[in-house]
């Protein structure tokens, strides 16, 4: 008789135990089945090397003239981010936002490594913006949208 009051408060007690988040995942973590946290890193778009957008912050803007050349990449920053700050480049895809009919399409079906933007520009009219995408969920890009100015 003992031991079954024993075998039934060990058995409570464990299902009380793994009923609780607080419980789940600081006695068991190998039965913790919550998501994986995303957007932990974050990301920038390079243009020739160098961070585009102005400044890393919610204020930071990311703008390219129509006449300019050279390559897009996306790369991981580390924090706090200045214009050189490059470490792992990461896959993106590509989009074009039409501002005529305010649509969005897609410019590169397959992730990139890189792109070169006067091919981009090809298939751009005057307002359109660039949009970029990570493929990795676990990349935060707030600097996604890339302005191209048209002249003057």
């Amino acid at each position: 008789m003992q031991i079954a009051k024993l075998f039934f408060s060990t058995l409570l007690f464990l299902c009380i135990s793994l009923s609780s988040q607080a419980q789940l995942s600081a006695t068991l973590p190998f039965l913790d089945f919550r998501p994986v946290s995303n957007y932990n890193d974050c990301a920038a778009i390079l243009f020739n090397g160098k961070m585009l957008a102005d400044e890393y912050s919610p204020e930071g803007k990311c703008k390219l003239g129509a006449d300019m050349k050279g390559i897009l990449t996306v790369a991981e920053v580390k924090l706090p981010a200045t214009c050189n700050t490059q470490a792992n480049s990461i896959a993106f895809k590509v989009a074009i936002k039409n501002k005529r009919a305010n649509t969005i399409w897609m410019y590169s079906e397959k992730a990139l490594q890189e792109v070169q933007l006067e091919d981009i520009l090809k298939k751009c009219e005057p307002g359109d913006r660039i949009i970029f995408m990570t493929v990795d969920q676990r990349y935060s890009l707030p600097h996604h949208e890339v302005e191209v100015v048209w002249g003057c």
